[in-house]
């Protein structure tokens, strides 16, 4: 499992668009789920079994999305 800590910029359905906080890049993040509690500038943290596609922006599917409190 590899794990993206990033920034939600826009989340609909089941897919939230997430830049990376590593490295500035936009990626799209599938889920199985609703998206609806998670809102654009929320701190994220997404498991993820490591593959990206190579597409525009790249995508992911999430094993589980938690959004991080920040204090």
């Amino acid at each position: 499992m590899v794990t993206l800590l990033g920034t939600v910029v826009r989340a609909w359905g089941s897919q939230v668009l997430v830049t990376d906080n590593s490295n500035g890049q936009e990626v799209l993040v599938n889920t199985n789920n609703s998206t609806g509690n998670l809102n654009a500038g929320d701190q994220v943290r997404v498991i993820y079994d490591g593959i990206m596609t190579s597409s525009i922006p790249p995508q992911i599917s999430a094993q589980s999305i938690c959004v991080l409190r920040v204090y």
